[in-house]
């Protein structure tokens, strides 16, 4: 794999993973919520178990769609180790605080990122944007050549 690929990638995995966790929280509560109001409408009347039923298969369909979510991550991330793992990291906090800057929409910034996953090319939406700041570009070299190391290694 070549290393650009690998470092996108990376990013983008890293990316997904900071919006996942909340979603999947915020998902998690609504879905106790909504099973422990429906536990206790059903106690009340047998009647509330219409729309008990769509309420369970809308539950389920939310835990099924965030398992996907986390299977596609986890497959699309690369092995990195723990260096790249951290320089990813803090390359991701540098981009979100430049997109914080140019307010520009987490979702937005996500699409871009999975595009670029998706079918990578020279000058995607990474690139340009790690261009464009010095030391975004810099860091993005050094995720490079530390990706072209761990590929040699192997």
């Amino acid at each position: 794999m070549k290393n650009s690929v690998a470092v996108i990638r990376a990013i983008g995995t890293e990316f997904a993973k900071r919006m996942y966790v909340p979603a999947a929280v915020i998902i998690a509560i609504t879905d106790v919520v909504l099973l422990g109001l429906m536990v206790w409408l059903l106690t009340v009347s047998a009647w509330w178990l219409l729309l008990a039923i769509p309420v369970f298969v809308l539950v389920v369909v939310s835990i099924v769609l965030l398992v996907i979510a986390q299977l596609i991550i986890r497959t699309i991330a690369p092995v990195q180790t723990a260096t790249q793992k951290t320089d990813v990291k803090a390359f991701v906090d540098k981009l979100q605080n430049l997109s914080e800057i140019v307010q520009t929409p987490k979702p937005i910034l996500l699409f871009r990122i999975v595009r670029d996953v998706v079918a990578p090319k020279q000058g995607g939406f990474i690139q340009s944007t790690s261009s464009d700041t010095l030391s975004l570009k810099k860091d993005f070299q050094s995720l490079q050549r530390s990706f072209d190391q761990h590929i040699i290694e192997q």
